[in-house]
């Protein structure tokens, strides 16, 4: 058996030459454990989720690693924390970490077939890894010599990355420790901003999610009361309203000035266009350092042959931005709000060429 050894460099050793050899033993050590901590969580997988679990692929790191495998659905948080406190308890029970060289049809008889997770083995002998009674693998790689050594495994968090895999990203040994600190920081920094303790920090979020879902409906109401006031000319005091026929297509127009309510222009819009679905919103705004345009189009005057989004990129490139959106509804703006009475002059006139009038 042959071991072979990749450098790098540029002084490559004479045929026959004496080379002394050094790793980065920390970088090499953290790979053991994570390596290790794999063939474990493989074993933790299968043993919660069933035997149809297969290894469909795995990446070691220093920080952190991950493993994926078979299975028919999501994974459930119930299901994680399992693999994870089986995985652990291989690693807290310190079983022995062995490696030998077998006759394959010797192992193939000993083990199965799931002596392959990790694909193919070519050869008529392989190398097998077995860790105590937890799990046997064909393996080639380094691996340390008891389960207790690796310390502890965190699985970080699990996703779906194809039908039908699962990913398990997990951390071992001192990386471990510094994910679950990273997560209890984020913890305090929630009860800090919040100003509840942690162990009440799941009933205060449930609570301030109640109040932002009923002060949305409420901000919904007052946006829809004050949509249908601006319609028939209430509290529209502050804006100016121009209405005129093209071509049998009502065009409405209204400066928001510097209130640009994206909420109350689209509700506006909205109304106007409830009551007169041949009618073109056109609303625009201000703040003295960028240009806001909207644009609605009721069902008729799309028909006539309007186009929003049309309108609204040319008009947003004379303000010197962009938009776009569908032929019905389409918004955009730009930097140069100087350019606005511009860009309403070219708003009338693409709204013109396409309905002919």
């Amino acid at each position: 058996r042959v071991i072979v050894h990749k450098i790098g460099g540029k002084k490559v050793p004479r045929e026959g030459a004496t080379v002394k050899g050094v790793i980065n033993w920390d970088r090499r050590y953290a790979l053991m454990k994570a390596h290790t901590a794999t063939h474990i969580v493989n074993g933790a997988a299968r043993r919660v989720l069933g035997q149809h679990v297969w290894q469909f692929g795995t990446q070691k790191g220093v920080e952190s690693s991950r493993l994926d495998i078979s299975h028919y659905r999501r994974l459930t948080r119930e299901e994680v924390q399992k693999i994870e406190a089986l995985a652990n308890e291989a690693v807290f029970k310190g079983m022995p970490v062995e490696t030998m060289w077998l006759p394959r049809s010797e192992a193939e008889s000993q083990y199965g077939f799931r002596l392959y997770q990790g694909g193919a083995v070519p050869g008529k002998e392989i190398r097998v890894v077995k860790v105590g009674d937890w799990e046997v693998e064909a393996c080639a790689g380094t691996h340390v010599r008891n389960t207790g050594e690796i310390g502890f495994i965190k699985i970080i968090h699990s996703e779906r990355i194809q039908d039908g895999v699962e990913r398990l990203v997990y951390a071992v040994g001192i990386q471990a420790l510094k994910a679950v600190q990273k997560n209890e920081e984020l913890l305090w920094r929630v009860s800090e901003i919040l100003n509840a303790p942690l162990e009440k920090l799941d009933k205060t979020a449930e609570k301030l999610v109640k109040e932002l879902k009923e002060a949305k409906a409420e901000r919904r109401k007052l946006v829809e009361k004050l949509a249908r006031q601006a319609v028939v000319g209430v509290g529209a005091e502050k804006g100016v309203e121009v209405v005129r026929e093209i071509g049998g297509v009502r065009l409405v127009t209204r400066d928001f000035k510097d209130e640009i309510n994206v909420d109350v222009m689209v509700q506006t819009a909205n109304e106007i266009i409830k009551r007169d679905d041949a009618a073109v919103a056109v609303f625009y705004g201000s703040d003295g350092k960028t240009a806001r345009i909207m644009v609605m189009a009721g069902k008729k005057a799309v028909e006539k042959g309007v186009n929003a989004a049309e309108i609204v990129r040319e008009a947003s490139a004379i303000v010197g931005g962009g938009g776009g959106g569908r032929p019905n509804f389409a918004q955009g703006g730009g930097t140069r709000p100087e350019k606005l009475k511009e860009a309403l002059e070219k708003i009338e006139e693409v709204l013109r060429k396409q309905i002919g009038g």
